[in-house]
Order: C-alpha cells, then structure tokens, then sequence
C-alpha cells in the first residue's frame, strides 16, 4: 500500500494519560490519579487506534503517556501481538519513567484501516500523603532479582507491626505465600525501632524470630516486642511469563490480616485490515516542500513541520527541513494534503499558514513542488537608560519636584513633563543609542530656574544607566526689585498746586550784635510802627513772602536807623524774635498761606508713601 516515508512518531488515538483506564488491585476503578499509593501497584489499561490511511512503517513510533500521579515501578519490556500471536510492535518504559514506547515492525505496513489494539501494564503511585498509624500489621513486596531472560527471579517481602511501639510480649505473625513461590531460608531480617512524622522506620537494633515453614505457610513468632519491627525476607519465583505476573502474600497478627501484591509485565494487542481501497499496487505520488527566505530567497533549514490530511488530522509530525530548505514524502496515497510549520528556523518569523497540496491519481509520476518563506525576526533595537539626580547647589540635598522636557540631538522633545522624585530623581528608559540633553521646565519651588541644557550620550551595547547630575540655586531672599509704581493722576483743576521750590536762601551774615543792655528796647508806641494786620494784604499762592535775612524792610514804618532789624522766615520757620541791638526790632507774623502749604506738602509725603506701598504689595503677589 501508499505510505509516507519513515516517521519518527506516528499520531495515536487513546495513548494519553487521560484516555487511561486505572484500577487498584482490587479490579476498582480510580478517578483521581492525583491520589495513587507509592506503596500500591495499579493496573493502567489503553485502548488505541490509528486512524485509516495513516501509513505505518517498521521503526515508526507511537508515545505512551501515564495518569497523572503515576510511574512505572520497573524497567518493563513486552510485545505487541495480533490475533494470530504474531508480535506487531514492542512496548518499553523505564523504572521511574511517566512515558513509555511503541515501537512497529512491519506487520502493520500493509494495513490500512481498522488498526486498533489494548495496552495493559501495572504502574505504581507517587502520593505518601497517607502516612498514619491506626494499623496493627502492614505488608508491601516488591521484585529483588531478575533472571538472564530479563524475568523476574525474586520477591522481597516486607511484614511491619507495632508502629507505636507498644509493649505487646510475644507476638505471632502468620504469611502465607501465593503459588508460583517459595520461601527462601536463611532470608529472614527484623529490625526494631520507630516511626518518624513522615511515616519512615528509624531502626535502632535487630529482634530474631523463631521461623517455622510448612510449604506456603510460613510463622514467625516474636518474643518481648516492646517497639516497632520491620521484618524482611524473600521468596524464590517459578513459572514466570513474559507476559503479565502477579504475586500475592498475606499476613495475619492478633487477628488482623493484610495482603501485599506484587505485579510485573503487561500486555498488548494490535491487529489491522488490509482494506479494499487500498492496496499494494495502487499508485502514490511525492511532495517536494522547500523553505525559503521571503526576501533573499535564501535557502533555510531547522523548520519543523507537520504534514496533515485534509481535515487537518497530524499524519507525520517532525518533519524538518534539510541543509538545502527542503523536505521530501513519498509514498502519499493520491489525496489532499497541507503542511503546517510548528517551528521556525532560528532568526525568522513562525508562519502557521497551512500551504495545501494535492496528490492526483492520474499523474503520480511527477513530484508535486510547494514551498513557503519565512519573514526574519525583526531585531529589537539595542536601547539605554539615563538616570538624573537634581540637587541643591550649596548644600547637595535632593530636590524633589524639577520637571524636565528630553530633547534628541536635533533638539527634538522626545518626552516632556518629566519630574524628579523625592531621591531628587528621574529615570528614562528605553533610549536608542544616541546625543540627548536634558532642559529644566520647571524649578523645585524656592528654586532659580536653571534652563542650559544638560547633554548626554546613550552608546549602543552599554549596560549601566547612564548617571547626569543638575542643581539648581535657591531663590535670594529679597526676592526681585520691585517694579515702578504706577503714576498718581493729574490733579482734577481747582486742586492746588503743589508750591512752586522757593530759592534757596543765602546764608544770614547777621551783624554784630551790640553788646547786651547797650541799648534799650523802646517801648511799644514810642515811634515803633504797630505790628501789620495780617491779612491786609494777601500773597499770590505759591509765592511765599520770604524777606532775605539782612536785608532792611523798606516801607513799614520803620525808621531803619541802625540798621539793626532784620527778618529771617525761612520757608516752614516762624519769623524770628527780636533780637537785641541798638535799634528798633519788628515781628513778622507768619503769611496767610504759610499753614495750607504745610498741609499740602505733609499730604503729598503720606499719598507718595501709601502709593510705594501698594506698588510692593503688588510686586510680591506676581512674585508668589
């Protein structure tokens, strides 16, 4: 018949650890695998298949997976035979092992449809969650030889009582051997001691039982037991089959009996139709898949494919294309077919497109060409990170709060808004090698803004943060001058002018005073014009009447005749008083506007001074 070129596996139906069948060795069914005894042998039984059309050749694989919870206790060998006792295939697993193989001869190459079979082994659990104590006498066995066949030649059995140590004087314990077995004298050994918390024997000295055997059934009796006694001994196997083997012993104490199993081998089925649509003579045709680059074309090896059938069933999986890209079948049956990529060569792009095929029963002769490119991965850039510390500039504490814009080499804002930490921090990752800088948008509070850029490099290959350092200046204390005040409004008319700036007086050049009680003053109307009335005439505003010290006053009455008297007002001063001489002195009283002129220049200082005020008040809120 049609096949495909020798597969490295061959898909199979019911061969997963969730299409097993598991039983104790009481025939019950278990459910959770997850619980299985390591101290307890269980059958795993399967039930497989191949799908019809599925070529099988000698060498061909199929996988066998354990439940969950589940390993093989031996390393463990037996063949696959059909109805007719001819071996199909050959079954093997390793001690420890969750897998194990089929492997086919050639007696199934030239079926087609209906290859089905059984799988039945024993296996054992993983699970020591039930350590307790509440036994009187327990019993375990297992195989401890092998003969040159590879079949097992001995048992090992392992009696245990009194696991909390308990003084019970004499004890008794019966076994009785299953047939196929006989016990081997000189084998016996007893050990004493305890149990630890994870249900393991700590021996802490030997007891000898007295041992009496009469064929199967075998006595052996304790005397003064005061703590735990592990006892072993061995029996010798006859008759034993390639195929499946179990062995039983039991064991009876102070009226409690417990049995032990030991099982080995397994067994299995595998038959085949020849099938009418296909047979030895009928045509098969070959596929050439080649691998390629998308772009160069370049040949690629290291893909891995699967070739389906139409419906998408896995016939070979594994197919890996060559040093020249390619992949060759032969031996197709004439149907459609797709390849499908499960793995992509090293660098490149998987592509899970099916790329379909067909087989023709007319034309077989000629190979059929498909092929497929792949796209390279695209490469990651290699990238950097920059790390800024912000700190004061006099005394280097950390300034949380400093935002920054990152601008390329061009001057480019890459990233704004970037703000130090409270370590006085920021961190940027993810740079492509290159010329960068750092600008401060925003100063720390209390802070100068510092706006030169901070420049830094990010070089390709390098794997430690780039390090950049900023201060900034704290504000001056004074803050910034404040600005002008606005200027006052122009008086409204009918305001008074300000007084005009007199001019500057000269300096008195008093003359010399008599000498006092030279003279004595006249007495008031003795030819002493009367003081003038004031307001008898009244001043121009803003021209105060200011007499020049020394200066004679011509035309008040006064006859002037030494000279003496003068008047001294100068602005803002009273006249002055009389002062001695050997002439007559007057009095000047003060001019009618002298006191509103006062008035005026003091309410101008205070409206000068609240408007320099207000200038500062405002300039410190702009500045907060």
């Amino acid at each position: 018949m049609g096949r495909v070129a020798k597969a490295a596996e061959i898909p199979a139906n019911g061969l997963t650890g969730s299409s097993a069948v598991v039983t104790d060795r009481h025939g019950t069914v278990v459910s959770d695998t997850g619980s299985l005894s390591k101290w307890e042998d269980y059958t795993v039984k399967y039930d497989w298949s191949i799908r019809d059309g599925q070529p099988i050749a000698s060498g061909d694989t199929a996988t066998v997976e354990l439940p969950n919870g589940a390993i093989a206790p031996v390393d463990l060998s037996f063949p696959i035979v059909d109805n007719n006792g001819q071996t199909v295939g050959n079954f093997v697993i390793k001690a420890g092992q969750t897998t194990g193989t089929i492997t086919f001869n050639n007696v199934l190459s030239q079926t087609g449809t209906n290859r089905s079979g059984t799988l039945e082994f024993y296996a054992k659990g993983t699970s020591d969650s039930d350590v307790h104590y509440g036994w009187i006498v327990n019993k375990i066995g297992w195989i401890s030889g092998y003969d040159n066949n590879g079949l097992p030649s001995k048992l090992t059995w392992n009696v245990a009582f009194n696991p909390e140590n308990q003084s019970l004087g004499t004890v008794v314990v019966k076994d009785t051997l299953s047939p196929n077995q006989t016990f081997v004298p000189g084998s016996v050994i007893a050990y004493t001691g305890t149990y630890n918390d994870a249900g393991n024997f700590v021996q802490s000295g030997t007891i000898t039982p007295e041992v009496s055997v009469n064929g199967s059934n075998l006595t052996f009796t304790f005397s003064n037991v005061t703590t735990a006694v592990n006892m072993v001994y061995n029996s010798k196997l006859s008759n034993v089959s390639s195929g499946s083997s179990n062995w039983t012993n039991t064991a009876t104490m102070n009226g409690s009996t417990v049995s032990g199993n030991v099982s080995y081998g397994g067994s299995g089925t595998g038959n085949g139709d020849n099938g009418n649509d296909i047979g030895a003579g009928d045509p098969v045709g070959k596929v050439i898949f080649s691998k390629q680059d998308a772009e160069t074309k370049a040949k690629l090896s290291g893909a891995e494919y699967e070739l389906q059938d139409a419906t998408g069933e896995v016939i070979q999986s594994g197919l890996t294309t060559d040093a020249n890209g390619e992949i060759a079948i032969s031996d197709l049956v004439p149907g459609d077919y797709q390849f499908v990529e499960t793995k992509a060569p090293a660098g490149y792009e998987l592509d899970s497109t099916p790329i379909k095929f067909t087989i023709a029963a007319q034309d077989t002769a000629t190979p059929v060409q498909v092929s497929q490119g792949d796209t390279k991965t695209p490469v990651e850039p290699e990238t950097g990170s920059v790390v800024l510390n912000k700190t004061d500039a006099t005394d280097g504490k950390a300034l949380a709060g400093a935002v920054y814009d990152l601008k390329d080499a061009t001057g480019t804002v890459i990233k704004s808004g970037l703000t130090t930490d409270e370590q006085g921090q920021l961190t940027v990752d993810g740079l492509t090698p290159g010329d960068y800088q750092f600008v401060e948008t925003k100063a720390p509070t209390n802070y100068d803004l510092s706006s030169a850029p901070l420049p830094f490099t990010i070089t390709a290959g390098q794997t430690a943060a780039v390090a950049v350092k900023a201060t900034d200046e704290p504000e001056t204390s004074g803050g910034e001058e404040p600005g002008t005040p606005e200027e006052p409004g122009k008086p409204e008319p009918g305001t008074p002018e300000e007084p005009g700036t007199p001019e500057e007086p000269g300096k008195p050049e008093p003359g010399t005073p008599e000498e006092p009680g030279v003279t004595e003053p006249e007495k008031p109307g003795t030819g002493t014009p009367a003081p003038e009335n004031p307001g008898t005439e009244t001043p121009t505003p803003g021209h105060p009447n200011v007499t020049a010290p020394g200066s004679s006053n011509q035309g008040n009455g006064s006859n002037g005749a030494n000279g003496g008297s003068s008047s001294s007002n100068q602005p803002g001063q009273p006249g002055t008083g009389t002062k001695p001489g050997t002439g007559s002195s007057m009095t000047t009283l003060p001019q009618t506007n002298e006191q509103p002129q006062r008035l005026y220049a003091a309410l101008g200082l205070v409206l000068a001074g609240i408007l320099v005020a207000l200038g500062l008040h405002f300039y410190r809120r702009r500045s907060n």
